[in-house]
């Protein structure tokens, strides 16, 4: 192990776009392995190692600490302007992960999410947000479950 320590030592090594780049290789390569091997993504894949394994090798660490500035502040930007699909997209997960448990409805009036427990009938809401009163009928109440089993 010695051996790598004095190769590398000088080195640039990896860094955030080299991983970036090592996650995208990858999914170029599973995408073309599913898809029947298309070519132009494996040939893509082939370049990107390439092009990782020469940053992780070169000598020139200026330069490479400049391309992974770049690629941290355009990640950034990218970070920055997705947080509301970001979001949306935990939302719904949540959603799908309590659909056995609540309901969720939004205020006639200021249009705030709010989660209720399934099953309990109707139920007078009160919005966290701006204190609106609102019915809505969550599921079957017990009383009426019990008359459907008598029936």
């Amino acid at each position: 192990m010695n051996w790598l320590r004095n190769f590398m030592m000088g080195r640039y090594g990896p860094d955030s776009l080299s991983l970036f780049l090592i996650v995208v290789s990858l999914v170029c390569t599973l995408t073309s392995s599913l898809f029947g091997g298309v070519l132009v993504l494996i040939l893509i894949s082939y370049a990107l190692w390439f092009w990782v394994i020469f940053r992780m090798l070169s000598r020139n660490i200026a330069a490479r600490q400049k391309e992974n500035e770049t690629f941290l502040r355009g990640w950034r930007w990218v970070m920055d302007h997705t947080v509301g699909l970001r979001g949306w997209f935990k939302t719904q997960g949540n959603r799908f992960r309590d659909r056995k448990t609540h309901k969720y409805f939004r205020c006639p009036s200021c249009h705030q999410m709010v989660r209720v427990p399934k099953n309990k009938g109707k139920v007078r809401i009160i919005c966290p947000k701006c204190k609106n009163e609102f019915i809505r009928q969550t599921g079957k109440s017990a009383a009426q479950r019990a008359r459907e089993e008598q029936a």
